[in-house]
C-alpha cells in the first residue's frame, strides 16, 4: 500500500474513530444519567399522547370487562397495565371491587383533587399523577383511577449533569483522540520511518566507501523508486570511481610511456651529436650519416609529439570537429589513391576495396581520414614480413554502416584485443621495440570514432591476420 493511501485513511479513521467511540461514550452517559434520574426509566410510557392514548385504551377495556366479565379481557387489561407500570383501581361508590398493578399508597389529596373535577380529569402532586373517568353501566356507576408516576429533575440538576456529562466528553474525547492518533501515526510512520532507515544505512555504506552495497525494498510504495534511484545511483558512482581509477593509472602509463618513448631517441640524438662533437665523425659521409640519423629521430619525437597533442585535444574534447554527410565509398576511394603508393613503399599492398556505393553517414572528413591513416599504419608497422596485403570491405545495414579493414599480418593474442586501444598499449609489453610505434594510433582511432558515435572492435582472423571493425550510424544522403 502506498504512503498517499495510507495518509488518506488514516485521515478518515482519524475522524471516524474518534466520533464513533463518543456515540457509544455518548449513549453511555445517557444510559447512566436515565438510570440515574428517572428511577422508572423503565416504564414505556415517555409522551403525554401515548399516556392518553394508552389511558383511554384501559378505559375501554375496563367497560368490556365490566360488561361481560370476560377472563380474556380481564387477562388482556393485566397486561396492559403492567407493561406500562400503571396502577388501575375500580371503585362502586367508595369501595374498590378491583385493582389491577402495584398497590399505591393512598393518595388523598389527589383523589380529593379529582373529586373536585367531577371525578373525571387529570390531576398531578409531582410525585404521582392521577387520571380518573366514570362509566354508567346497567344504572350503575363506576369510578375508575389510573396511577402512574411523575419524574421531576430540577433544573440545576439537570444543568450540573449536562456539564459533568461535557466535561467527561471532552476529556474521554481528548483521550480517544490521542490515542488514535497514536495508533495511526504507528501505522503510517513505520511504513516512513523503515525505508528511511534503510536508506540512511545505504547512504553510510556509499559514505564508508562500499559502493557494491544494494538495497533490496519489496514494497510497493513511494520508496521502491527512490530505492531503485538509489541503487542505479551507487552503480553509476561505482563505474565513475571504476573509471577514475583506471584514468588515474592511465596517467600515470602516460607519463611512464611518454618518458620512455621520447628518452631512447633523445639519447639516440644525443650520441650521434657527441660524436660530432667530438670529431669521430671525421669524415662528411659519416657526419651526413649521423646529421640523417638525428634527422630521423627528431622526426618520430615531432610525429610522437602530434599524435599525443591530437589525442590530448580529442580527449579533452577540444579538437575542431565539423561533420557533414559523407560518401563512405567515395571517401575510401579518394584516400586509395592518395596514400596508395605511400603506403606500397611501406610494404603494404591493398588487396580489395569494395565498400557499397552511396553509403552515406555524418562525420568529419579529417576524423574519418585520420581513422584510417592509423589503421593502415598499424598494420604496416606490425608486418613481419616484407609485404602485407589489406582488404577494406563494407556491409550497410538499415541504420548503421559496418567498414573492415583486413590484414593477413601477425594478428594479436586474444586477451589484447580489449586492450589493443588504450592508450600507449603495445602489444610489446616490454616496450623494448619503439620503432613498431608509440601505443597511440588505435586510441586516437577509438577517439574519432567515439566522437563520430560509432564503435570499434578487434578481431582475429581465422585463417590469420587481424580485422578492425568499424561500425558508423547512417544517414540519408543527398
Amino acid at each position: 500500500m502506498t504512503i498517499k493511501k495510507r495518509m488518506f485513511i488514516s485521515n478518515i479513521l482519524m475522524i471516524i474513530i474518534p466520533a464513533f467511540l463518543a456515540v457509544i461514550i455518548l449513549a453511555g452517559c445517557l444510559f447512566i444519567f436515565l438510570a440515574s434520574m428517572f428511577p422508572h426509566a423503565e416504564y414505556r410510557l415517555g409522551f403525554q399522547e401515548e399516556l392518553t392514548e394508552t389511558r383511554y385504551e384501559v378505559v375501554e377495556l375496563v367497560r368490556e370487562w365490566l360488561d361481560k366479565t370476560d377472563p380474556e379481557t380481564e387477562a388482556e387489561l393485566l397486561e396492559l397495565v403492567q407493561e406500562n407500570r400503571l396502577t388501575l383501581q375500580i371503585y362502586q361508590g367508595q369501595q374498590i371491587i378491583q385493582r389491577f398493578g402495584d398497590e399505591v399508597l393512598p393518595q388523598k389529596q389527589l383523589e380529593q383533587s379529582l373529586a373536585a373535577l367531577d371525578g373525571s380529569g387529570t390531576v398531578s402532586n409531582g410525585t404521582f399523577a392521577l387520571f380518573g373517568e366514570q362509566l354508567l353501566l346497567d344504572g350503575k356507576t363506576y369510578q375508575i383511577h389510573i396511577y402512574n408516576p411523575v419524574v421531576i429533575l430540577s433544573h440545576d440538576r439537570l444543568k450540573l449533569w449536562v456539564v459533568g456529562i461535557g466535561f467527561f466528553m471532552v476529556v474521554v474525547l481528548v483521550f480517544i483522540i490521542f490515542i488514535t492518533n497514536r495508533f495511526l501515526i504507528k501505522f503510517v510512520f513505520k511504513r516512513i520511518s523503515d525505508p528511511l532507515q534503510t536508506l540512511a544505512e545505504g547512504v553510510h555504506q556509499i559514505r564508508d566507501g562500499n559502493l557494491t552495497h544494494r538495497i533490496f525494498y519489496s514494497g510497493e510504495d513511494e520508496f521502491k523508486p527512490v530505492c531503485e534511484d538509489f541503487n542505479e545511483m551507487a552503480e553509476r558512482l561505482r563505474i565513475s570511481v571504476v573509471q577514475l581509477q583506471k584514468e588515474e593509472e592511465s596517467r600515470k602509463e602516460l607519463l611512464a610511456s611518454i618518458s620512455h618513448d621520447i628518452r631512447s631517441p633523445l639519447t639516440s640524438i644525443r650520441a650521434y651529436v657527441d660524436g660530432l662533437l667530438d670529431g669521430i665523425a671525421d669524415t662528411k659521409e659519416k657526419q651526413k650519416a649521423y646529421l640523417g640519423i638525428i634527422q630521423k629521430k627528431t622526426s618520430e619525437i615531432d610525429q610522437m609529439v602530434k599524435k599525443l597533442f591530437l589525442f590530448s585535444k580529442m580527449d579533452i574534447g577540444e579538437y575542431p570537429y565539423s561533420p557533414e554527410i559523407l560518401d563512405v565509398s567515395r571517401e575510401m576511394e579518394d584516400f586509395i589513391t592518395a596514400s596508395e603508393e605511400e603506403y606500397q613503399h611501406r610494404g603494404l599492398n591493398f588487396q580489395n576495396v569494395s565498400i557499397p556505393q552511396e553509403s552515406f553517414i555524418c562525420a568529419d572528413p579529417t576524423y574519418f581520414r585520420s581513422i584510417l591513416t592509423n589503421l593502415l599504419d598499424n598494420s604496416a608497422k606490425y608486418k613481419e614480413k616484407e609485404t602485407v596485403s589489406v582488404s577494406i570491405t563494407g556491409e550497410r545495414f538499415k541504420h548503421r554502416m559496418v567498414v573492415y579493414v583486413d590484414d593477413d599480418g601477425p594478428g594479436v593474442p586474444e586477451d589484447a584485443l580489449p586492450k589493443l586501444f588504450d592508450v600507449f598499449y603495445r602489444n610489446d609489453l616490454s616496450r623494448n621495440n619503439p620503432n613498431q610505434g608509440s601505443g597511440l594510433g588505435l586510441a586516437i582511432v577509438a577517439k574519432a570514432v567515439e566522437r563520430m558515435d560509432g564503435a570499434v572492435h578487434a578481431e582475429n582472423l581465422p585463417q590469420g591476420g587481424l580485422r578492425m571493425v568499424l561500425e558508423f550510424p547512417t544517414v540519408k544522403g543527398e
